[in-house]
């Protein structure tokens, strides 16, 4: 009744473990999962919250020594009566996968030395479109949008650290929005780590109000 994600250490999301069910005997649960990223080479990460899990979950997780790696902030809005991006402020490309500039620009920031392969699979398991923001022919910030039904969910967003405090990151957010209206979706919602008060500031600005949070733990590792 667990989703567990082990996809070569790139990012927290893909490689931790869900529980969307709450197990009659959450210590062999937890074995297994454990066992599974033994042998996958990667750290044993659970994903808790009011809903992934519950108390029991949290504690015997504690109580194994797992520490909070972070915690995370679901922010959402409806898409009235949001401010459109201005035209023509800033080069944006439009692509319907993530390309080399996107990847990169994305992988610049975040993961950098990550296997851009591994990426690319994860990103196209879903219906999305990356926008890249250029300066005079470089990438300089990207973000993605994907679809589900009537929702349009944000992730991604990254600026390179010599373009910022340029508006690159509100700009972007607000192209993505502006076609994700053109596409139908009525409403949005994403994930802010929550020491990130620079991306919380700009959500709240345009906004995005708090609806859940979760938090990662992850196995603390004891030298041999």
């Amino acid at each position: 009744g667990w989703r567990v994600g082990a996809s070569g250490g790139l990012t927290r999301r893909a490689n931790s473990a869900l529980p969307v069910t709450r197990p009659a005997d959450v210590e062999a649960a937890l074995d297994e999962v454990e066992r599974v990223y033994a042998d996958a080479g990667l750290p044993s990460v659970v994903r808790v919250g009011p809903g992934t899990g519950g108390d029991d979950v949290e504690r015997a997780l504690v109580a194994r020594g797992y520490r909070v790696a972070s915690d995370t902030d679901v922010l959402v809005r409806t898409l009235d009566g949001l401010p459109r991006a201005v035209p023509g402020r800033v080069d944006v490309r439009v692509t319907s996968h993530p390309d080399d500039a996107w990847l990169t620009t994305w992988l610049g920031v975040k993961s950098a030395g990550a296997d851009a392969g591994t990426a690319r699979r994860i990103l196209d398991g879903a219906p999305a479109v990356y926008l890249t923001a250029l300066d005079a022919g470089r990438p300089v910030a990207a973000i993605r949008a994907a679809f589900a039904e009537d929702w349009v969910g944000l992730s991604c967003l990254v600026v390179d650290p010599a373009a910022r405090r340029r508006g690159l990151g509100r700009t972007l957010t607000l192209r993505a929005l502006d076609l994700a209206r053109e596409r139908g979706a009525r409403r949005a919602f994403l994930q802010v780590e929550a020491h990130n008060a620079a991306a919380a500031r700009l959500y709240a600005r345009l906004g995005f109000a708090p609806a859940d949070r979760y938090r990662y733990r992850e196995l603390a590792r004891t030298d041999a």
